[in-house]
């Protein structure tokens, strides 16, 4: 192992390259043993981690928590498709198991994981600042993955490992002594702040892969400007497709998406009878317009109606004796089991040659815990062998369909780790489709990921059109998701300067640090990008009942010129620590102010 720059016992894991201040490590699964054990000498230590969107834990925001270890103190951080559920499992000294709630949006029954509590769920990464530098581990790996972090006797130590209650193959099995997750090791001089800039610069340079548009009908950029048909759920047909697509168009979106709805059943990917005339023609029809188009797939998930379902009952996964009812009441499909991922694979294949598509958005749980002792992979490690086998089928569509923008919205931003990253192009950040939550989950994000790499799904809210929409101009692929149908004339106008603004920005914004600025955030909603050469963009979401606010900018004093996005009026201002005071429309308002160093 490379000497770091401070003293560190680092032990299970290998160095196969380097990148920046990172090692890439490669590891081996050996029965018993962790992935990696990292010591180092300190009393106490400061660790951050990050929560993702859950409907187990809707109400709590995607952010990025703290606390201070001290001796005799631990924390163990539950990363992958169901991590909220498992650290309450092991909080609650219980195996995991889905509930039977009929709502498979939630795999926890109970309360989730209190804020001080010993078991958190997490992204696959954590840092952990001692003594003037910070610790970052962060994992390629989709699976469930524990790393357990605790301070004793004058030191701090780092495990993680793939958790027993899911990976125990047999004794002798074949994946004994086989390569394990890759994980991404390094020692940062500062504290979490400088960790977290080093991590969102390793998934910039490293992991991120950037999407080949030239297969769009117009002159479009990515992140794009996305509408999608769920804000009428599966009320479709061709005919409700084209009205949307001649409004959203109108407005100047780049890709049209279908979502759920347009399928016989989940597992039965052809068009239903309200599309008489398929998804080709309504893929033509979305070029005609200057649109991509692209489709909602719930890939590794079956209606148990379906015909694969009927016809293949043997490949639904199973565990711990049932066969659960996830979302919208379907059965997963194995993926670890081999005969069903390569029929998946061509299904998808069949999908984006026969609809031409531009643009393919999954969802549903497609990486599932099965334990059959009748399937290709050994029953102790089914979901370990689905994450490799959803990676597999992912990349390989990829590849072989290289101007296929490949979006997640698994469960909101489930599961969160490198390999994610690497597999897609982009995804939901958060599932409310509300704006105060997907400010929140931009800024928590934004510490670790470029904003383009994030996709902020606007619904319907009552909201002024200015306070709803401004706070979507910052961000990645925007995407319309509430129906045009109940636009009014202001909100039409208000769309179409602010897919100008978006499209205006999105370039400069793409790796743009990302802040929440100091407003009274009960009331208002406020996100901040503060781009490489210092330029700031503001918005603000005023609901109503107030003509003045102050705002104060994160990180930014000096003497600026200040621009209102949606006039393009101008004047000089200075930015101190009292930060500046704008008027707005008592009525509600959405402020987009931009600040240009003078």
């Amino acid at each position: 192992m490379t000497e770091f720059s401070v003293p560190l016992s680092v032990s299970r894991a290998a160095v196969e390259s380097h990148a920046g201040p990172f090692q890439r490590l490669t590891t081996t699964l050996r029965q018993g043993a962790a992935l990696i054990e990292i010591e180092f000498a300190t009393n106490a230590v400061m660790m951050e981690w990050l929560h993702p969107f859950s409907w187990d834990a809707g109400l709590r925001g995607v952010v990025a928590p703290r606390r201070r270890l001290t001796g005799g103190s631990t924390i163990c951080l539950h990363a992958g498709p169901y991590g909220t559920a498992d650290a309450v499992a092991h909080r609650n000294k219980k195996p995991m198991r889905f509930p039977d709630a009929g709502d498979g949006h939630r795999y926890l029954a109970g309360d989730a994981p209190g804020a001080h509590e010993d078991h958190q769920d997490a992204a696959a990464w954590t840092l952990v600042e001692s003594g003037g530098h910070c610790v970052v581990l962060a994992w390629e790996y989709s699976g469930s993955l524990t790393t357990e972090v605790s301070v004793r006797d004058g030191r701090a130590r780092i495990v993680s490992r793939l958790p027993a209650d899911t990976f125990h193959p047999r004794s002798g099995s074949e994946l004994w002594n086989t390569a394990g997750p890759i994980g991404w090791l390094a020692v940062v001089p500062g504290g979490l702040d400088a960790g977290a800039s080093a991590l969102r610069s390793l998934v910039i340079d490293e992991v991120v892969s950037a999407p080949d548009l030239s297969g769009m009908p117009a002159a479009a950029e990515f992140p794009c400007l996305v509408a999608n048909s769920w804000g009428v759920q599966e009320n479709t047909s061709t005919e409700r497709i084209l009205t949307m697509m001649d409004a959203t168009a109108a407005i100047g979106a780049e890709v049209f998406v279908v979502d759920k709805g347009w399928e016989r059943s989940v597992g039965d990917w052809h068009a239903n009878d309200r599309f008489g005339t398929g998804l080709r023609w309504l893929s033509d029809q979305a070029r005609e317009r200057g649109m991509g188009f692209g489709v909602w797939c719930g890939f590794g998930n079956a209606d148990p109606r379906s015909p694969v379902a009927l016809e293949h009952p043997d490949w639904l996964a199973t565990w711990r004796g049932s066969t659960p009812r996830l979302s919208f009441e379907n059965h997963a499909i194995c993926l670890g089991h081999d005969p069903a991922r390569d029929w998946i694979q061509d299904e998808l294949r069949r999908l984006v040659t026969d609809f031409r598509l531009t643009w393919f958005l999954h969802d549903f749980e497609s990486i599932a815990r099965c334990d059959r002792d009748d399937h290709t992979h050994d029953p102790g490690a089914g979901e370990h062998a689905a994450e490799l086998a959803w990676h597999h089928i992912l990349r390989t569509l990829k590849a072989e369909f290289p101007q296929l923008v490949v979006e997640n919205c698994w469960n909101g931003v489930r599961p969160l780790d490198l390999a994610m990253i690497r597999s897609h192009h982009t995804t939901i950040t958060e599932d409310h489709c509300v704006a105060r939550w997907n400010s929140l989950a931009k800024v928590g994000l934004g510490r670790y990921l470029p904003l383009d790499w994030q996709s902020a799904y606007m619904g319907a809210e009552d909201l002024p059109p200015r306070a709803r929409i401004a706070p979507y101009v910052i961000g990645g692929p925007w995407v319309l998701m509430d129906d045009p149908e109940s636009w009014s004339a202001e909100t039409r106008e208000t769309l179409a300067q602010a897919a100008a603004l978006f499209k205006r920005w999105r370039d400069p914004l793409r790796t743009a640090t990302v802040h929440r600025p100091q407003v009274d955030l009960e009331r208002y909603d406020a996100v901040q990008a503060s781009t490489a050469d210092g330029r700031v963009l503001l918005a603000v979401g005023v609901p109503g009942g107030t003509d003045e606010i102050r705002v104060r900018p994160a990180e930014v004093e000096g003497e600026f010129r200040l621009t209102d996005e949606w006039t393009g009026e101008t004047c000089p201002v200075s930015v101190d620590q009292d930060g500046i005071r704008l008027r707005v429309d008592p009525a509600g308002d959405g402020l987009l102010i931009s600040l240009t160093p003078a």
